[in-house]
């Protein structure tokens, strides 16, 4: 029995202190859990827990009215905008499915959610642990500011292009699985807010066309976060004879995240 959380109060601050308070509430709740949630319409730049704030145009921020936020995640830059949906699951540390490996451990997340997008008609093929280490190795470090456009285990892809990407939080208490998917891939509106050259924006906006995609480009009727949390749900009691039931936040949960927000709030 997986309990599903309501979304928090849609802004990004909130969202990613949500992620936060799964976490800490495993403490007390020691269930796994899982919600869904979309971009608000306030456009925000998410970076990674290791990412230079260098890397960031902070006027090109200001200009385009987008805030700025660090993840406890690692990675580089992802854009909070209309048409991102998220899912985050919160694993106690003894679950099955909360495996030491942490490369190994997405293998089950990347099977549910190919068999999720099978059921919208979408052929998605799972990164290999040996294909994620060679792009890493080649990747462009120029295309590597954009956390969607390298590769990790066990994330989808679409004829080539990534479509849904994966990321991890280790905690005592548990394993924290944030995982992302676009509607409409924002690659130009991304690539506008790097601290990089005209020039060079130019071509990242073109390389990362040639290695994400969304998913009005691979589905004749993409679905909305309620038609892809049912399938999840519908995926994941198939594999794992997993039954997903509603839950509000305990009081606990709730302490978590209030005090997670200041750690998640803009930054500058």
């Amino acid at each position: 029995m997986w309990r599903r959380l309501p979304p928090a109060h849609g802004d990004p601050a909130s969202e990613l202190a949500a992620g936060a308070a799964m976490l800490a509430g495993l403490t007390t709740t020691p269930q796994p859990a899982i919600r869904w949630y979309a971009a608000a319409s306030q456009p925000a730049l998410v970076i990674g827990s290791g990412q230079k704030l260098s890397e960031v145009d902070q006027a090109a921020l200001a200009n385009a009215g987008t805030t700025l936020h660090r993840r406890a995640s690692g990675g580089t830059a992802v854009l909070f905008v209309p048409g991102f949906l998220m899912q985050d699951i919160a694993l106690p540390i003894d679950h099955p499915l909360a495996l030491p490996d942490v490369s190994e451990s997405y293998r089950w997340l990347g099977e549910v959610w190919q068999a999720t997008l099978a059921h919208f008609g979408v052929q998605a093929d799972l990164i290999t642990i040996a294909a994620a280490r060679s792009d890493r190795a080649s990747l462009d470090p120029l295309v590597a500011r954009a956390c969607f456009g390298g590769w990790s285990p066990y994330e989808l892809l679409v004829a080539g292009r990534k479509l849904v990407g994966f990321a991890q939080v280790r905690r005592r208490e548990g394993l924290l699985f944030q995982v992302g998917v676009y509607t409409h891939w924002p690659g130009a509106q991304l690539a506008a807010l790097l601290a990089i050259s005209e020039s060079e924006r130019r071509l990242l906006v073109e390389r990362l066309a040639e290695r994400v995609t969304d998913l009005v480009t691979v589905c004749t009727n993409p679905p909305d976060l309620a038609s892809l949390a049912a399938a999840f749900a519908v995926a994941l009691c198939q594999r794992y004879d997993v039954t997903i039931t509603p839950s509000d936040w305990t009081a606990a949960e709730l302490v978590a995240m209030a005090a997670a927000q200041n750690r998640f709030a803009p930054l500058g």
